[in-house]
């Protein structure tokens, strides 16, 4: 399949967020035809990359001063909904590059400068999770260790590591900023599925931070990106950040009915004596209804989070902590959906669907994998919403 030229997919002048969601399903087919590769070598290849480039789409989170889409998380989910349908791997990243850049834009103007006056299309990942150690020296801190599982490692300029460093207060978790050519990529990622995120190890040794290259949670829940660039929408962390993973799950989703859809309206023969299509049995027909039913409720709530999110943000204010559980339940509920619909599907689409060169066994295997992500997980969702709601008191914490 020949790629189209990406760029004349973005209109002159000012970019619509409508606009990129529809450039975001014209690449869908684009990034399918290059999803074998992505996950043989389980990093994105590079037609799909240099797609997405130069499609805008890793500018999505980058403000708007710097020559980024500045989106919504409402678009952000819109977009890696529509290009999950054609390559998880490929719609996982544009998340992860979406939340990175809303992460970095938090930092003063200098480093911002630094990060995209040269390069507007720099691309940034990273590992919320606190990992290595930390050493306070003049000026900065020093980095030691190892930050496993940073999607999109092979494809980014900087990338943003989670550390807690002791402060005045005690300790102090957050993210701090570092140039990807001054750390080590181990290459650790064999897993079953979304092996195309190239999710692989950053190491560093005795690796200098500048102080204004940190920014902790606890800054960024309390607003200090408005408070240092007026005008900007508010990040609401974690929302803000994880609600586009969500969208990747939607898009698998619909990516598995559309074919499931596809082969049985096309005359697909039955395993049953009962029927000769397995359109005709009505035990297929209700796993299909019910899996397009459950995308739709994930739709739903997904879309639902993302708005409040963005109104908020619009605003500049942070939702209260019932809201925020709320939210959360929304697009953890969303992402479990998604995989129900997917299961459903698998089992209407029957063994044959496992085979090695059908995509829908990739689907079973992304979003089994995708839904379980830690900041997903609607085990700990449900809990969370459920000690809100009744009362209960949670431990102090800047990640809800």
């Amino acid at each position: 399949m020949t790629d189209p030229n990406s760029r004349d997919l973005l209109p002159q002048g000012t970019t619509t967020e409508a606009q990129l969601v529809r450039v975001a399903r014209a690449l869908a087919p684009v990034v399918a035809a290059h999803a074998e590769r992505t996950e043989r070598e389980r990093t994105l290849a590079e037609p799909s990359a240099e797609a997405l480039r130069e499609a805008g789409l890793f500018t999505i989170g980058t403000p708007r001063r710097y020559g980024g889409h500045g989106a919504g998380v409402r678009t952000a989910a819109d977009v890696c909904a529509e290009l999950a349908t054609g390559c998880a791997s490929s719609s996982w990243l544009v998340g992860i590059v979406y939340g990175a850049a809303l992460f970095a834009s938090q930092l003063p103007d200098e480093v911002r400068t630094a990060i995209w006056k040269s390069d507007p299309d720099a691309v940034l990942c990273g590992a919320a999770n606190p990992s290595g150690s930390v050493t306070a020296v003049p000026d900065g801190l020093e980095l030691d260790g190892r930050w496993p599982w940073i999607s999109g490692i092979d494809h980014a300029s900087w990338v943003l590591l989670g550390i807690v460093r002791e402060d005045r207060g005690g300790p102090e978790r957050g993210l701090a900023l570092v140039p990807t050519s001054a750390l080590t990529v181990a290459d650790t990622w064999h897993m079953a599925g979304m092996r195309g995120t190239g999710s692989r190890t950053a190491v560093a040794s005795r690796l200098f931070v500048p102080d204004e290259q940190f920014v902790s949670f606890a800054e960024i829940a309390e607003g200090i990106g408005i408070r240092r660039h007026p005008g900007e929408a508010r990040v609401i962390f974690p929302l803000s950040i994880n609600l586009p993973l969500v969208g990747t799950g939607v898009g698998i989703a619909r990516g598995a009915l559309e074919r499931v859809v596809r082969d049985l309206a096309g005359g697909k023969r039955s395993v049953s004596p009962l029927h000769a299509l397995t359109a005709e049995a009505a035990p297929h027909q209700l796993n299909v209804a019910q899996a397009a039913t459950l995308i739709d409720t994930a739709t739903l709530h997904l879309r639902r989070a993302a708005d409040e999110i963005d109104e908020a943000a619009r605003a500049g204010r942070r939702p209260d902590l019932e809201t925020r559980a709320r939210l959360r339940m929304d697009g953890s509920h969303a992402m479990r959906c998604a995989r129900e619909a997917v299961s459903l599907l698998l089992d209407t689409a029957g063994a044959s669907s496992f085979s090695d060169d059908s995509p829908l066994q990739r689907a079973w295997r992304d979003i089994g994998t995708a839904s379980r992500h830690a900041a997903l997980s609607v085990e700990t969702s449900r809990e969370l919403y459920g000690r809100v709601l009744l009362g209960r008191s949670l431990p102090h914490t800047d990640v809800v």
